[in-house]
C-alpha cells in the first residue's frame, strides 16, 4: 500500500546549508521473528549525512526499533516469538507490532539489561530514573468487548477475543512498579474504532511518551486519535483527532469529515516536542492518512487543539509538496530538530527525509538493502542525533562524510 514503491537508494538529496547535521539511527524493519537467541541476529545502524554506516549494534533477536541515549547506550526492542499459550501478537492471536524482548546495550553491544514480556508491543521509553516504560496487551473482558463500538464487523480473533492496551513501568530489576489498564479508562461511547480497522484490538496503541509533568501522551491507531493520561488519577484528560463519534440523538456511530486537518487516520508516534526545541510543548505526530491516502507530520498546540504546522500543505491536489505526496499507511514517525526542521520517517517505503518549516526537503534517504516479507523496505521509526549528542560520537568519522 505504500507509494512510491521504489527510489534510488541511499542519500538522494542533501542541502548542506539547511539540513541539521548529525547521525541518523536506522533499523531495517524485521520481516521475521525468532524463537531462539541468535537464530536471526538483529542489526541497528548509525549513518552519517551521506548514508555511510559509522557504527552498528547487534542483538540476539531481530530489532523492531531502537533509541540512543546520551550515555551511548542503545535501548532496543526485539522480536522474540517464544511460543506460549494465549500469547498476544503471535500465533493464533497475531497482531502487528509484537516483539516481547527489550535490551539495554552499551556502545559495544554488551547487554546491560534485558527483559522479556510476551505481551510487550510497539513502543517503550527508558526513563530518567532508570526505569523502563512500555506498552503491552491484555484481553478485553467479553462483556466490555460487546460494548466497544465501530470497526469492521466480525474481525475479532477466531474465538471472539479482543485485546486492549496497558502501560507497564518496570525498574532495573524487572519488577513492575506501575501499571495503567486501558480497559479501566477507555470509554466505548467515546473511544470508537474507526471504520477501516479490525476489531481484534480495541485501541492498538503504538506510542508512549512521558511528559515533564509525569502525564503520558500517546496515540491509538484504531481510534484514529491521540490522548493524554493524567498519571495521578489515571483518567484520560485530552483527546484529539478521532474520526468516529456517537450521535447521542440517534444512537448511531457517525464519522467526521476526514478532510478536516483536525482528523487523523491510523496515526503513529504522538509525542510532546521536548523543551528547548522549536515548538516545545506541542504534540508532534505522524498521521498515516488512512482515509485519504496522504500521510503527514502534524504539530498540534495541545492547549488550543490547533494545527500549527503540517508537512503537507492541504488535502487534495493543491496539497502536493515537491510534486509528490508521501504515503505510508502504517508504522512511521517524526522528530523535531534543533534548527526547526522535522525529520520524517515514511516507514512503509523505507524513506527518511528532513523538511524545513517552509516545507522544503533538505535531506532524503532511502533504505539501501531490502529485506524479506511484505514490508521489505520498511523502517518502523528513525531518529537523528546531533554531532555532540554522546561522548562516543567523538571517535566517529565526521557526520558530513565523503561524497559518494
Amino acid at each position: 500500500m505504500a507509494w512510491p514503491f521504489k527510489f534510488e537508494t541511499g542519500v538522494t538529496c542533501w542541502n548542506k546549508r539547511k539540513a541539521y547535521p548529525g547521525y541518523t539511527l536506522v533499523v531495517p524493519f524485521p520481516s521475521r521473528a525468532a524463537t531462539e537467541p541468535w537464530e536471526i541476529p538483529g542489526k541497528c545502524y548509525l549513518i552519517d549525512m551521506m548514508g555511510n554506516p559509522v557504527h552498528a549494534w547487534t542483538t540476539p533477536y531481530p530489532i523492531w526499533y531502537a533509541r540512543l541515549h546520551s550515555d551511548g547506550h542503545l535501548v532496543a526492542v526485539c522480536r522474540n516469538a517464544k511460543p506460549s499459550e494465549g500469547r498476544p501478537g503471535f500465533g493464533d492471536y497475531h497482531m502487528g507490532g509484537a516483539h516481547g524482548q527489550m535490551y539495554d546495550l552499551d556502545w559495544d553491544s554488551n547487554i546491560q539489561f534485558e527483559h522479556f514480556d510476551p505481551a510487550m508491543h510497539h513502543d517503550f521509553r527508558r526513563l530518567d530514573n532508570g526505569n523502563y516504560l512500555y506498552v503491552a496487551w491484555e484481553p478485553v473482558p467479553a462483556d466490555l468487548a460487546k460494548k466497544v463500538r465501530g470497526g469492521q464487523r466480525g474481525t475479532e480473533h477466531k474465538d471472539g477475543t479482543m485485546f486492549g492496551d496497558l502501560y507497564r513501568e518496570i525498574n532495573s530489576s524487572g519488577q513492575v512498579v506501575w501499571e495503567w489498564h486501558g480497559i479501566e479508562h477507555f470509554d466505548p461511547d467515546i473511544d470508537i474504532i474507526g471504520p477501516i480497522h479490525p476489531r481484534e484490538e480495541w485501541t492498538h496503541v503504538n506510542d508512549v511518551d512521558l511528559m515533564p509533568d509525569g502525564n503520558i501522551l500517546s496515540d491509538s491507531r484504531h481510534t484514529d486519535g491521540a490522548f493524554i493520561i493524567d498519571r495521578s488519577s489515571g483518567e484520560i484528560t485530552w483527546r484529539w483527532g478521532n474520526v468516529a463519534y456517537l450521535d447521542k440523538e440517534t444512537g448511531l456511530v457517525e464519522f467526521e469529515d476526514v478532510r478536516k486537518p483536525t482528523n487523523m487516520g491510523g496515526p503513529h508516534d504522538g509525542h510532546r516536542i521536548p523543551d528547548g526545541l522549536p515548538g516545545e510543548g506541542h504534540m508532534l505526530i505522524y498521521d498515516n492518512g488512512m482515509y485519504n491516502y496522504m500521510s503527514r507530520a502534524l504539530e498540534v498546540d495541545i492547549e488550543t487543539n490547533e494545527v500549527v504546522w503540517q508537512s503537507e500543505a492541504d488535502f487534495g491536489l493543491e496539497g502536493y509538496v515537491n510534486g509528490r505526496v508521501h504515503f505510508s499507511p502504517f508504522i512511521s514517525g517524526a522528530q523535531r530538530q534543533p534548527n526547526g526542521n522535522t525529520l520524517i520517517c515514511c516507514g512503509g517505503n523505507g524513506v527518511i527525509f528532513e523538511m524545513t518549516n517552509e516545507k522544503e526537503i533538505v535531506w532524503h534517504y532511502v533504505r539501501s538493502t531490502p529485506g524479506q516479507g511484505d514490508v521489505c523496505w520498511g523502517i518502523f521509526r528513525s531518529y537523528k542525533y546531533g554531532v555532540d549528542f554522546c561522548p562516543q560520537f567523538r571517535n566517529l568519522p565526521p557526520a558530513v562524510g565523503e561524497l559518494i
